[in-house]
């Protein structure tokens, strides 16, 4: 007689084979750069929609500054900007001292960890702040503007100042809290995503740099650690006012990855893989130039599925003849920032 043993019991393997079997109906196939231009234009459009869509209409920004700080090399202002109506961002906007207009300007973007945008300007609020900055090395916003970059570094939705109230928020891990699952689930309901949201507040921060006194070159870059890079990453796909992107502890597959190993789910884009996998979502950058960072002991973002992805996204700059336009920075560390090719990748490609 058989034994409850004897039966496979799980859900996933049964995903997984799913996930083997389905044919993405938008993966990259194209032949020729006219093909490859029609595929990003219908991937575009699909991602679009799968994230919730994005709004026709632009509300006001009604930006005010509410603090400026002069720090050594820099000047640190905290600004915020309506995003949605009703709805604010706050931006850190870090204008160098020892570099000449017009400006070159970096998106700055933080993850998971305390501190959100805190983190990424180097104001830690305790020493455990401080010790998790040093060791993920993610005050890179501060790195940027000393290099003399014009930098912001927007709160993102879900994360320090923008958590909601409790019961809608996880401070179980001190040093890791947030309301994305609360924010994500919501959204959900109403037929969006927490992620299509951040990157809509990422459309409406180049809004407000274009709406800035400061003269600034015509390209702009974005860069982001985790799920920085996830924002990055998806920011950058749809928005092409984003001319440069450095791509930090994110690029995967979606099966190395979010399938195989427990993420936040701020991170699930509903039904994507009936159509594309990550690496044809980071091929509507190009021809735009990508950097790829990721450590080779990352636990969440394994290292073979960075590569993976890295060879399937080669044939893709390959056929907009844009090689050099396309890199990596494989370091020997977890998860975490580099910044080693970073800075000048940014330097080089935004003039």
């Amino acid at each position: 007689m058989p034994e409850l043993a004897d039966f496979e019991l799980r859900t996933l393997p049964g995903l997984w084979r799913r996930y083997a079997q389905m044919p993405r109906q938008l993966a990259f196939r194209a032949r020729s750069r006219a093909e490859a231009e029609a595929w990003q234009s219908a991937l575009r459009t699909t991602l679009s929609n799968l994230l919730g869509g994005f709004p026709t209409a632009r509300p006001a920004l009604d930006s005010h500054s509410l603090e400026v700080v002069e720090e050594d090399g820099f000047t640190r202002e905290l600004v915020v900007f309506q995003s949605q109506p009703g709805e604010y961002v706050p931006c850190y906007v870090l204008v160098p001292h020892q570099a000449d207009p017009p400006y070159r300007t970096v998106i700055a973007l933080h993850g998971h960890g305390a501190g959100g945008a805190r983190a990424l300007v180097g104001l830690a609020a305790n020493p455990a702040e401080a010790e998790q900055l040093r060791t993920l090395n993610t005050d890179y916003a501060r790195q940027l503007v000393r290099r003399g970059f014009l930098v912001v570094a927007p709160v993102q939705r879900g994360f320090a100042e923008r958590m909601e109230a409790p019961p809608l928020r996880d401070d179980s891990k001190p040093l890791w809290p947030s309301s994305c699952r609360a924010v994500a689930v919501n959204a959900l309901l109403l037929g969006t995503t927490l992620l299509g949201l951040r990157v809509w507040d990422v459309m409406r921060l180049i809004d407000y740099l274009r709406a800035r006194p400061e003269p600034l070159v015509a390209g702009i870059g974005c860069v982001g650690l985790s799920g920085g890079g996830t924002v990055a990453l998806f920011s950058a796909a749809l928005e092409p006012r984003i001319t440069c992107v450095v791509v930090s502890g994110y690029l995967n597959t979606f099966r190395d990855s979010l399938m195989a190993i427990d993420h936040c789910l701020c991170n699930y884009v509903p039904g994507i893989l009936r159509y594309a996998e990550m690496a044809d979502v980071a091929g509507l950058i190009a021809p735009r130039p990508l950097l790829v960072e990721s450590g080779m002991r990352d636990p969440i973002f394994p290292i073979a599925g960075t590569q993976r992805a890295l060879e399937a996204l080669g044939p893709i700059y390959a056929l907009f003849d844009a090689q050099d336009r396309l890199a990596a920075d494989l370091f020997e560390g977890a998860h975490q920032w580099s910044g080693a090719k970073a800075y000048d990748w940014l330097a080089r490609w935004l003039g």
